[in-house]
């Protein structure tokens, strides 16, 4: 039997343009206690930032706006998000980390285990005591 989680869930804006990935990854994030939304590009996504999400987590290599770009943006309209930004990218070469390394924010090479995407994203935002720290 499950426990029940007695804090509000993190909410986690996931953007993959893959949809296999990104419902997979959501569905592993929900089951571990977060509320996820999912956008399939990063305009879809950039339509849902009137919404306040705790998480980024964010594909690099997406068709018509590198994940960067929109971390970018996001991180102007959502100002946490330039520290609570968690990269994955299936590009392992060494533009894509030169790329990521530039925002300072961590990056998961595809594929990932389940237990190091929670580790980072734990890293990312630690659960416990977090919502006070940040004023908005």
């Amino acid at each position: 039997m499950m426990a029940t989680i007695e804090r509000k869930a993190d909410h986690v804006l996931l953007v993959d343009d893959d949809g296999s990935v990104a419902s997979a990854l959501g569905a592993l994030l929900t089951r571990a206690g977060y509320h996820v939304t999912i956008a399939a590009t990063p305009r879809e996504a950039e339509a849902m930032l009137d919404e306040r999400f705790d998480l980024l987590l964010l594909d690099l290599r997406m068709p018509g706006m590198r994940g960067d770009a929109f971390y970018y943006l996001a991180r102007a309209r959502q100002p946490w998000l330039a520290e609570r930004t968690l990269f994955m990218t299936g590009d392992i070469t060494a533009s894509a980390e030169e790329i990521v390394a530039q925002t300072h924010r961590p990056l998961l090479l595809k594929p990932f285990r389940t237990e190091a995407l929670l580790r980072a994203l734990e890293q990312v935002a630690p659960r416990e005591g977090h919502r006070e720290d940040r004023a908005s």
